[in-house]
């Protein structure tokens, strides 16, 4: 599904297939290679990719396609991933500037499966979600011939942590309680409910039930339930936090994953607390500092606290969008 109707092919030699959990190493070599030639450096790791070939809203069989050179070396990789049963489907594609075709067929192929995942879920259309550097003017190029458009802009957010001027955890105010979901089960529900309300109308947001919900944050090796929080204003579950382990291995760094505020609270400092928390905790894990990634909505507070807290930007990501009717 290029520009035209028209489906290209890969270059005479070059095979493609599926990629099981054993092709990692390939895949994770094609994507770093693409990273490091647009920022400079590798930006995702080993156990990421796994993570992604094993995900529960990903099918090994039909989402994905290796693309080897006529020598056997992988050039290229190309994926369409569900959110859940939404029509909202994330592609993506890395291919090495050698075989610029090979490119061609791996964005064909993404948005062909694409609407093939809304259409098999029921939807009359397909909403194609794609993420791109804001250095990466090729792809953005790319993606502009291809109908997408700009729909909303990510910032890569960090602080970073003096050992010589500790974080002080803070103290709960009066009439906030917090709770840990470490091996509590209902807080662990209470952080879903947060979690769905608050972000029921942000960009690229999917609906998920409390079951599906956890298996796609437990699917990530990098997922750890005591890292989460809930907090709880006159006993009603308000907020909640969810750091993970995803910027360790590469970054020596923390990661906040959620935070949330139901709409009903917000405005009471309960975002300012659990991220002030969840700075103390990195910091005492001697971590170098914390990441997050942040939606730039003007309509939204969160960018202007988090700036407040004295985090800054050192990524930013343009999300790409395009809507593809579903025929029958």
């Amino acid at each position: 599904m290029t520009a035209t109707t028209e489906a290209p092919s890969l270059p005479a030699g070059y095979t493609q297939r599926p990629a099981g959990p054993d092709d990692a190493p390939a895949v994770l070599q094609v994507i770093a290679t693409c990273n490091t030639a647009v920022i400079g450096r590798p930006d995702y790791t080993l156990d990421e990719v796994a993570d992604d070939l094993a995900g529960p809203d990903f099918d090994p069989t039909r989402d994905g396609w290796l693309v080897h050179d006529p020598g056997g070396v992988a050039v290229g990789w190309g994926w369409a991933c569900r959110k859940g049963s939404s029509d909202t489907v994330d592609v993506d594609a890395y291919h090495l500037d050698t075989e610029p075709a090979v490119g061609d067929w791996l964005w064909y192929q993404a948005q062909r499966r694409a609407v093939a995942i809304a259409a098999e879920l029921g939807h009359s259309r397909a909403v194609l979600d794609a993420g791109c550097y804001r250095e990466d003017t090729a792809t953005a190029g790319r993606l502009a011939e291809l109908g997408f458009s700009v729909a909303t802009v990510f910032n890569r957010l960090f602080v970073r942590h003096d050992p010589a001027s500790p974080r002080v955890d803070p103290r709960e105010p009066d009439g906030v309680r917090i709770r840990g979901t470490g091996d509590d089960p209902e807080a662990r529900h209470q952080a879903w409910t947060v979690h769905q309300a608050a972000f029921a109308d942000h960009f690229g947001f999917a609906a998920k039930a409390y079951p599906d919900w956890v298996g796609h944050l437990e699917s990530h090796s990098d997922h750890d339930w005591s890292l989460g929080e809930v907090a709880y204003l006159d006993g009603v579950p308000a907020a909640m936090v969810l750091r993970s382990h995803a910027f360790v291995a590469d970054e020596q760094s923390g990661y906040v994953r959620l935070l949330a505020v139901r709409p009903e609270w917000q405005g009471r400092g309960l975002g300012r607390l659990l991220l002030r928390r969840a700075f103390a905790a990195d910091a005492a894990d001697h971590r170098r500092g914390t990441f997050l990634h942040v939606d730039t909505d003007p309509r939204r507070p969160a960018l202007r606290l988090y700036l407040a807290e004295g985090m800054r930007p050192v990524q930013i990501i343009d999300a790409w969008r395009r809507t593809v009717p579903v025929t029958p």
